[in-house]
């Protein structure tokens, strides 16, 4: 209950300041993604394990398995990944497990250090070159950063990557159910409950209603299936394991094993299932499980691998003991129990925001998700939008939380052995994307992966950094994995600085102190953020060239996979801002002061100024060579515009303005990740529609039926930049010393002329309610998770107000 305490003026706005604890948004209504039909009743080709395929050295070629991709559904708890098909004759599960990755220690032909450590010896030629200016020295500078700027290892790419790893599957549980193939004119209904993680089949077989229950549970680390019915005796069940792996089942105590390794490294893997039920019998053999007459049957499994995230070992304990014991305790449970777990942790996150965007017509709500998803390419579904938003946030819990690896490419969700781009960590705009709803959606503890995964490339990263640039500090490059790989990858068919990207660990720094912008936590930022921050900014101090005019600028630098070779890649530029600014204001914070600091501030003020170029535009290069007509998905040299904060409507209008022009000649289509990412640009510059033109391109040329985005092929980072952005258009923050800056409703487009949003993160340490009318704040709410000063604008007004930790205020 919230008592208001007494009634203030806030410049000329009403304000209530009330006592307030920490406040869980209501859940939002009709977040069930349903079918009527199981995810391979489709007519879509599917074998039955999709990495069995030809030419098994395809890296980039589409996923082959149409029913995984674009119907079956998704269960995660950060550590397990589940994707159920809801078929009728049999359940087909397909399985992963966060570290199953190949390459690194055990892998052929394994070379413990691939750094080239002479590669920075090769800096003043190159920059000598590129200072000419002429087109032939570019070319021998090229020429001479092809030869240096790399790691050692395969020229072959399939050979290369067979050494940095892949992230792949685990494999597939199929549960015969002895009952007939779906067919057209079937009872059927399978829907995923967004607001609890609840997988649901229903069926009707013979006058028997069949129901199944599955979850992901994080606290009890488990998948649960629950298989019932309306009449007793009636489930006969037989349960089978496939991997790809070399994989020995096996019987203990009941409990099916099915563990083995992976060929390329050695990795141990082990799942182990048991089995609860009421009546009947059940068989536990090394061929599976056998149940007969049961009236219900629940498989609790839990899975692990001997990978430990605790470089320079990387594994420890074979993962037996650990399953056994995890399984004991989850079946000692119960399902009930199991159930009511899940639900409250869940519920906790995910049921923080809530949004309403519009009225959909009764008739459009009434259709299964495949067929709206295909409606909406003719007409807009504001509840689509809405669901839409919360899957983003669904998959983000699903696939990082406290103690596991950050979400990769596809999240947690794989089922291949050779998977697109090694379904890594591409550290040049994919793995950040995947955390731009953590401070916004308000999932801040989902972000702490990235961050853990973060600090243990500050070991191999610093190695890196003296390598390449004999610099302090750590640094990273283009393409990461879970074995600490910080070193330009080799074996690329294109030029070889394709993957010479140091600034990836500004990037990723920057996530560090949006941990603290957004929660407001010294304790973190002082022990687990600050030797990320401060040894980034060391790097740069190092890393920055500085040209015959006393700028400071990233030489020779390429913008993330466009080119060409440069003196200054604004998006290295705009990084180094970033971070060099984020170690500043965190020193501020902690009280970190000196000459180390001073070097930070005087490395700031010497950086390259961003330049608005011939044809109006932000230029993408040191030079003035950007091409009006070119479409490429990569824009990162309007970083300072989104995620950074360098660049404003309000603030830089004139940068602002240059950035628009960028994007309207770069065109509204891309791959799904781009037009996530343009929606957050478009709402930066505070054009409203034109963000919500981007948010319907995704949504009809990005999107599956099954809500997952198409790169193509599956490829997450779409889906996290798309709910980023739609939080992103309505409400916006920026961190300031003294507490935040809030702009309500900045991007409302006219499709939206009415709704509400609940439970919002803002940087400075707020959480926002908006309610709005006509395109106008009607009413909003903002609470304090700390003493702070709080400046925010809407309807055309700016306040300002001192708050204290725990206080709410009511705008009106």
């Amino acid at each position: 209950m919230r008592t208001i305490t007494h009634i203030k003026q806030w410049g000329t706005t009403a304000l209530c300041v009330v006592v307030t604890g920490s406040a869980v948004a209501a859940e939002s209504k009709g977040l069930s993604m349903w079918f009527d039909k199981p995810a391979e009743a489709y007519g879509k080709k599917s074998p039955l394990q999709s990495w069995k395929v030809e030419n098994p050295k395809r890296t980039h070629k589409p996923n082959p398995d149409q029913a995984w991709e674009k119907y079956a559904l998704p269960l995660g708890n950060g550590f397990i990944g589940a994707m159920i098909y809801g078929g009728t004759s049999y359940e087909r599960v397909q399985l992963n497990e966060h570290s199953v990755w190949s390459g690194g220690p055990g892998s052929p032909d394994f070379i413990p250090d691939q750094n080239k450590h002479d590669a920075h010896k090769a800096l003043p030629e190159i920059r000598a070159l590129l200072l000419k200016g002429d087109k032939e020295s570019k070319k021998k500078a090229q020429a001479l950063s092809d030869e240096h700027l790399r790691g050692l290892g395969h020229e072959d790419r399939d050979k290369a990557d067979e050494t940095f790893g892949r992230y792949q599957t685990f494999g597939e549980l199929i549960i015969e159910t002895g009952h007939p193939e779906f067919a057209e004119g079937m009872y059927y209904r399978r829907e995923l409950d967004l607001s609890t993680g609840l997988h649901k089949v229903s069926y009707k077989h013979k006058g028997v209603n069949y129901t199944r229950e599955s979850f992901c549970s994080n606290p009890d680390r488990a998948l649960v299936l629950h298989f019932s019915a309306d009449k007793k005796a009636n489930q006969n069940l037989t349960l089978k394991g496939f991997s790809p792996h070399v994989m020995k089942p096996d019987v203990e105590k009941g409990v099916w094993v099915f563990g083995g390794k992976l060929e390329n490294n050695g990795l141990q893997i082990e799942s182990r299932i048991g089995v609860l039920h009421q009546g009947g019998e059940v068989v536990v053999s090394s061929g599976g499980i056998e149940v007969q007459g049961a009236d219900e049957v629940t498989f609790v499994l839990v899975a692990g691998t001997d990978y430990a995230c605790k470089p320079p070992a990387y594994r420890g304990e074979h993962p037996a003991k650990q399953n056994a014991a995890t399984l004991a305790a989850a079946k000692k449970l119960g399902l009930d129990q199991l159930r009511k777990r899940h639900l409250a942790d869940h519920r906790s996150l995910h049921g923080r925001v809530s949004i309403d965007l519009g009225k959909t017509p009764a008739d459009v709500l009434k259709l299964p998700l495949d067929e709206r998803v295909a409606l909406n390419k003719k007409q807009a579904d504001h509840d689509l939008e809405e669901l839409y938003f919360q899957f983003g946030r669904y998959l983000l819990i699903g696939s990082s939380r406290p103690g596991g690896l950050p979400a990769n490419l596809q999240g947690i969700w794989c089922n291949e052995t050779i998977p697109a781009w090694n379904s890594d960590y591409h550290l040049n705009i994919n793995l950040q994307m995947n955390y731009w709803p953590s401070g916004p959606c308000n999932l801040l503890e989902c972000q702490e992966p990235l961050i853990d995964y973060t600090n243990s490339l500050r070991g191999p990263g610093a190695v890196t950094a003296k390598a390449y640039s004999n610099a302090r500090g750590w640094t990273a490059n283009l393409s990461g994995n879970i074995w600490g790989y910080t070193v330009p990858q080799p074996g690329v068919k294109r030029p070889r600085y394709w993957s010479y990207f140091p600034l990836s660990g500004a990037w990723l720094t920057t996530h560090a102190f949006e941990q603290f912008a957004f929660g407001g936590d010294q304790k973190y930022l002082r022990e687990t953020s600050w030797p990320i921050l401060s040894g980034t900014a060391d790097f740069l101090v190092d890393f920055l060239y500085e040209l015959p005019n006393g700028e400071l600028s990233s030489t020779p630098s390429w913008s993330p996979e466009h080119g060409p070779m440069s003196l200054g890649a604004t998006a290295d530029i705009a990084m180094a801002r970033e971070a060099l600014k984020n170690a500043i204001d965190a020193a501020a914070v902690l009280g970190e002061k000196g000459e180390r600091v001073a070097s930070w501030k005087k490395a700031m003020e010497k950086l390259v100024p961003y330049k608005v170029g011939q044809h109006g535009q932000l230029q993408e290069w040191y030079e003035d060579i950007d091409n009006p007509k070119d479409k490429h998905r990569h824009i990162n040299h309007l970083f300072g515009l989104y995620p950074g904060s360098q660049i404003s409507p309000v603030h830089t209008p004139e940068l602002a303005k240059a950035s628009m022009t960028t994007l309207t000649q770069r065109g509204d289509g891309a791959t799904g990740w781009s037009m996530g990412w343009k929606i957050n640009f478009w709402a930066r510059i505070h054009d409203g529609d034109h963000a919500y033109l981007m948010v319907r391109n995704l949504l009809k040329n990005g999107t599956n039926p099954n809500l997952l985005d198409v790169h193509p092929p599956f490829q997450i980072d779409g889906n996290f930049g798309g709910c980023a952005g739609i939080a992103e258009m309505l409400v916006q923050s920026h961190y300031r010393a003294d507490g935040g800056e809030i702009d309500l409703l900045p991007s409302l487009p006219k499709a939206w002329p009415k709704g509400e949003v609940k439970g919002i993160g803002a940087r400075g340490g707020f959480t926002v309610d908006v309610q709005w009318d006509g395109g106008m704040v009607k009413a909003a709410r903002v609470t304090a998770s700390q003493d702070a000063q709080l400046t925010v604008r809407y309807n055309g007004k700016s306040v300002t107000k001192k708050m204290k930790k725990g206080e709410s205020a009511l705008l009106k």
